[in-house]
């Protein structure tokens, strides 16, 4: 067997596998590996030929996903195929925090990469058990504390970031995703081996500064956002398992617990240096 280890927006992950299954190149995820520790969650992954028949009636389905729900487990095929586990690739069969997965041999022309552990590990729901919330944002370094922009794709989250690297010297942490977890005293943002076609995810923690959602304008434009319409704003980015009564029950909670420590901007802007100044304007920086 191998074993590796991975730290993930604070939580320990103890991979298995056979040896000599897993691709040697870690991909993103290298910044992420880490030597033997206690673990927080367990996944044992085995390559075969055909995946495990399920049990029972599925409980949700949509394009991607077929989950079971029993009382001590949750079986979830991902792949499916018009709504059926026909064509699923992975098997995942969750007992609390130990994971045992089914990949097909078919899938796996390369060995299990970078990309089929981050699935296999089901760390949206780990992280949202653990308190945070996962938020499709780009988020930058300035000074010591973090900057999220985010917004649908394509209303020019990875711009307004590059703006701030250009004219303030800011570092961009991730281009796609952050781990967001509220404290008594400040929230904090981790770093996610999910990184979108921007390719940068570093594993870093940092206090979170503020939270920009974007929009498009001829004219730039800036106004806080609080209470239902900025929940509302947020609610729309965050990746949440809706299959999952619990974890939207916890994730909703957290996403309310970070509004009472950040504040929360509606940017209407032009991709410019206007855009940069509205924020510092504010006094967010």
């Amino acid at each position: 067997m191998e074993t590796r280890f991975y730290q993930i927006a604070g939580l320990c992950f103890r991979v298995q596998g056979a040896s000599g299954s897993f691709n040697p190149r870690d991909g993103h995820l290298a910044a992420f590996r880490i030597s033997e520790r206690d673990w927080d969650v367990e996944c044992t992954m085995e390559v075969v030929d055909a995946l495990a028949e399920p049990m029972g009636e599925p409980t949700f389905l949509d394009r991607e996903n077929c989950i079971f729900s029993m009382p001590d487990r949750t079986v979830r095929y991902i792949g499916a195929v018009e709504q059926s586990i026909d064509g699923s690739y992975m098997r995942i069969e969750r007992v609390g925090k130990k994971h045992h997965v089914q990949i097909k041999r078919s899938a796996l022309p390369s060995g299990i990469t970078s990309k089929v552990i981050v699935s296999a590990l089901e760390v949206i729901h780990h992280l949202t058990a653990a308190g945070g919330f996962l938020l499709h944002a780009s988020w930058i370094q300035v000074g010591e504390k973090a900057v999220l922009f985010t917004g649908p794709s394509g209303v020019g989250k990875s711009t307004q970031a590059a703006l701030w690297e250009r004219y303030r010297n800011a570092r961009l942490i991730n281009g796609d995703r952050a781990a967001i977890f509220p404290g008594d005293h400040e929230v904090q943002v981790r770093g996610i081996p999910y990184c979108g076609s921007s390719g940068v995810s570093e594993n870093v923690t940092m206090p979170l500064g503020a939270v920009v959602c974007l929009g498009q304008a001829h004219q730039t434009t800036i106004q806080q956002l609080t209470g239902v319409k900025a929940f509302r704003r947020l609610w729309q980015e965050c990746c949440i398992n809706i299959w999952n009564p619990e974890d939207l029950e916890r994730g909703s909670q957290a996403v309310s617990d970070m509004l009472s420590h950040v504040p929360v901007f509606d940017l209407r802007c032009t991709p410019d240096l206007s855009a940069v100044q509205a924020l510092e304007n504010e006094g967010v920086i």
